[in-house]
């Protein structure tokens, strides 16, 4: 049944198909009179596939749902009728078929004219009437005479969009579709399936097994060039999507290796949107500069296995680093057993030193989850210091030819380091003009001068305990005060 179904649909469809191309040509050389008798042509395919359908329909198969566009009224014996692929059951044959608004005058160009499209259907009149009818809209079209070579042509050319008949000998289009799924995505090649069955289990089938969309024949074709351009539209965003995708991936990685640092998807973010954050022939920058070190790191080394010893640096690291990109700042160094970074580079934002002290609160805190691994892994606990100093750096590409790399160099990475060797394990310690930027936020429990060095100005430091805003953030502990 489903076989004389498609067989008695297909030649219906060709009729009605045709009469509206010879129409459009006929109207491209300005001759009209012969569009009533093409009227009555389309009317009397119509009626004859509405009796088929009728006479084929099978009493538990609720049919596919409609595709076109809502029927208007039925028209007055003798008016003019168009193609649709959404009709009635049944109906008999005296009865006039209702008019669908098929109307012919916008057959221009579409907005996809030149996207390539691949027609496959095993009958050589549905494909010729289909590709010169979507040529006539300015698309590029080919054909294919079978599933297999319908696959073929996919796997040697590139297509925007495949029009897929479903029953075909051989391998028919659920085969197909099947086997292009796996080598395509419904977004990288939209599918419409093309079928004579208004049968709601196939439709179900084909886009269970990726379909985008499906039309019935005979196909009503504003419907079919709606249908194309949506999913046109739908695979050109995609390819955007994806091209902007890779640029944006090859920039990161160009931005990272230029840098030397790892910079957070945020900070990347920013870059992009402030192309001329920095200048790599050099500039001043204001910044937070943050250096964590680890306590007894001479001791550990003497005792430790190296294997083990490196094992802890790199889980202490590494716990570190992670928190730093949390806070959207740069890791500008690992020196042994060290770490420095940099807040308000590449770019500067209001709440650098926001971020940079919590940071080093948060890191303070990591040590809980570092310490937990290593007695895991039946290594040493181990305990951190921290430095925070805000001031003035010189920033530029420094180096030789290939191996330039994006630096700072000035006194806030002198002064956080100082800061931090004034820091006993488990405290936080930042300077004067950081602790002036967060002077509202901030919780401190006291201050004092940084041990002197020679040469050094006098460096007033002062213990942070925890910050509020929108980190709202605390140490659990800290060393009593001496």
């Amino acid at each position: 049944m489903r076989r004389l179904q498609h067989e008695l649909r297909t030649p219906i469809g060709q009729i009605m198909g045709y009469s509206e191309l010879v129409e459009e040509e006929l109207e491209d050389r300005g001759i009209t009179d012969l569009a009533p008798d093409l009227d009555k042509i389309r009317t009397a395919a119509r009626r004859l596939l509405d009796l088929v359908d009728g006479k084929l329909k099978t009493t538990n198969d609720p049919g596919a749902p409609p595709m076109s566009k809502e029927p208007a009224a039925a028209p007055a014996e003798g008016d003019a009728a168009t193609g649709s692929d959404s009709r009635p059951a049944s109906r008999s044959s005296d009865e006039a078929a209702p008019a669908v608004d098929d109307s012919l005058e916008d057959d221009g160009e579409t907005s996809f004219a030149g996207a390539r499209l691949l027609v496959v259907d095993d009958d050589a009149r549905n494909r010729d009437l289909l590709a010169r009818r979507l040529a006539r809209r300015g698309f590029e079209v080919d054909t294919a005479r079978d599933g297999v070579d319908g696959l073929r042509q996919i796997d040697t050319a590139e297509y925007d969009l495949v029009i897929l008949d479903v029953m075909m000998p051989g391998m028919n289009g659920f085969e197909v579709l099947e086997r292009v799924r796996r080598k395509h995505s419904m977004s990288e090649l939209p599918i419409i399936l093309a079928t004579a069955l208004a049968n709601s289990a196939d439709t179900v089938e084909g886009l269970e097994r990726g379909a985008n969309d499906y039309v019935t024949k005979p196909l009503d074709f504003p419907v079919v060039i709606a249908r194309i351009e949506t999913h046109l539209a739908a695979h050109r965003a995609a390819r955007e999507v994806a091209k902007l995708a890779d640029q944006l991936e090859f920039r990161n990685a160009f931005i990272k290796q230029a840098l030397g640092r790892e910079i957070s998807d945020d900070l990347l973010v920013e870059m992009a949107e402030t192309p001329d954050a920095i200048d790599l022939g050099g500039e001043s920058r204001q910044v937070i500069a943050l250096v964590a070190d680890l306590r007894g790191a001479r001791g550990l080394a003497s005792r430790l296995a190296p294997s083990d010893y490196v094992a802890v640096l790199n889980n202490l690291l590494g716990g570190l680093c992670e928190i730093v990109q949390h806070y959207d700042g740069v890791v500008d160094s690992l020196s042994g057993d060290s770490l420095c970074a940099i807040f308000g580079l590449p770019v500067s934002l209001a709440d650098d030193a926001e971020r940079a002290v919590a940071c080093g609160i948060a890191m303070q805190l990591e040590m809980d989850e570092v310490n937990a691994h290593n007695r895991r892994a039946q290594l040493p606990e181990v305990e951190i210091g921290i430095g925070i100093a805000t001031g003035k750096v010189v920033v530029g590409a420094i180096g030789h030819r290939d191996r330039l790399k994006l630096k700072a160099i000035g006194e806030p990475l002198v002064s956080a380091a100082r800061i931090e060797a004034a820091a006993l394990a488990r405290e936080v310690w930042i300077c004067s003009d950081t602790y002036a930027a967060v002077a509202e936020l901030l919780e401190s429990d006291t201050e004092r001068d940084a041990p002197p060095r020679e040469g050094s100005e006098a460096l007033r430091i002062h213990r942070v305990l925890g910050i509020g805003g929108t980190h709202l953030i605390s140490l659990r502990s800290v060393p009593p005060l001496p």
